[in-house]
């Protein structure tokens, strides 16, 4: 979508670490603007007067850097990304190298099966938010959330199905459609996915890091996952 920007951007990342450097896209173009977190090593932020500009230009995009971490988003910059209404960007760098631009927030939904895994982008949640909007045609909502959040005193799962919309079922209830949660090397349900045809399951399992090509979406017997599932659910549009 905005791949005409793509060398700059690389190429300002490099020059910017170890500090994360930020853009903003208009419908003039692509402009860096000025760091002005007070540890710019680890954050950013952008000075109201240059959101002010980008706005009036029409903001299209904002893009940042992630010096020596993933190119995945943090709970910040997923709570970010939604208050501002437009898709991000994240390009990580080592100061050698850079990774292509990741993007997320723009509406659009790989295919379910054979993503990889992608923490805030294409993650276990991620992947039951597509499924239920492209299956279904019902949109959840999304859930800013921090690598390892099971680890972190976060118990997303259970603290959100009900704002979501979904209620507790048995599972001798369970058909086609429904969620689940399962626990795994966990004190809170930390893993999901969705009840599919023929005793399948649709999931998308992590591995040891925030991004991992390799850890791809698939469907899974069901019967493998029983004894790690805690919760079945079902989306209050179905009752």
């Amino acid at each position: 979508m905005f791949s005409r920007f793509n060398n700059q951007i690389r190429a300002e990342a490099l020059a910017a670490y170890p500090d994360e450097a930020v853009w903003l896209i208009t419908d003039h173009g692509c402009r860096q603007v000025a760091n002005v977190a007070d540890a710019p090593r680890s954050t950013f932020a952008i000075a109201k007067r240059d959101m002010a500009a980008a706005a009036a230009q029409g903001l299209r995009a904002i893009v940042h850097s992630h010096p020596d971490y993933p190119d995945c988003p943090s709970e910040a910059d997923m709570r970010g990304q939604i208050a501002s209404g437009v898709p991000w960007g994240i390009v990580a760098t080592d100061g050698n190298t850079t990774t292509p631009i990741r993007w997320w927030g723009d509406g659009d939904r790989p295919e379910l099966v054979g993503r990889g895994f992608v923490h805030g982008v294409t993650d276990c949640y991620a992947l039951i938010r597509d499924y239920y909007a492209i299956e279904l045609g019902v949109d959840l909502p999304e859930f800013p959330r921090s690598w390892e959040w099971w680890l972190k005193g976060q118990d997303l799962y259970r603290q959100g199905f009900e704002q979501a919309g979904f209620r507790v079922i048995e599972a001798d209830e369970a058909m086609p459609g429904d969620m689940w949660f399962a626990q795994l090397r966990s004190d809170v349900p930390n893993h999901g996915g969705v009840l599919v045809e023929n005793g399948l399951c649709l999931h998308h399992p992590s591995g040891r890091q925030p991004v991992d090509p390799t850890r791809l979406s698939r469907r899974d017997p069901a019967a493998r996952w029983l004894p790690y599932i805690t919760h079945w659910l079902r989306h209050t549009s179905r009752d």
